[in-house]
């Protein structure tokens, strides 16, 4: 494989996974708490151009790359996660409590598999994104990779 395509595949699944995990975790604590989520979605307001010459700044490393993709990211997938996590039905997440499940109990068994199709799409399309804004990146900063 080729050494750009591999680095760009490499950096893409480690933001995706990283975002995955964080945006989810934001997006569920973020679903009613209304005055947070401006704080939360304030970068997206930054072009990817902004965070990635903020992190150009520094020695460009993968883990740098990973870094910028990770915080543009993040905020859109907690935004996609909490329209998700709203959009189900509240009859079923209630009962659940009724029931005598814990928050984590009823985010891990039942908001998080109905919620798990939107969730996927949302990190797909991340994963689309990190890879285009960091091959866009590899060729404006004319970053040469050594060849095998």
């Amino acid at each position: 494989m080729l050494p750009a395509l591999s680095a760009i595949l490499q950096v893409a699944s480690v933001a995706t996974v990283i975002s995955a995990i964080l945006g989810i975790w934001l997006g569920h604590c973020l679903q009613h708490k209304r005055a947070a989520i401006a704080v939360a979605s304030a970068p997206l307001v930054l072009p990817p151009t902004i965070i990635c010459a903020y992190f150009l700044i520094r020695p460009f490393t993968a883990a740098v790359a990973v870094a910028a993709a990770a915080a543009h990211w993040i905020p859109a997938l907690a935004r996609s996660a909490r329209l998700a996590f709203q959009s189900l039905d509240p009859d079923v997440v209630n009962a659940a409590r009724i029931a005598g499940g814990s928050e984590w109990r009823v985010f891990w068994r039942i908001a998080l598999p109905l919620s798990s199709r939107p969730l996927l799409l949302a990190a797909a399309w991340g994963f689309v994104l990190v890879a285009s804004e960091y091959a866009a990146t590899l060729w404006i900063a004319r970053v040469h990779l050594p060849r095998p």
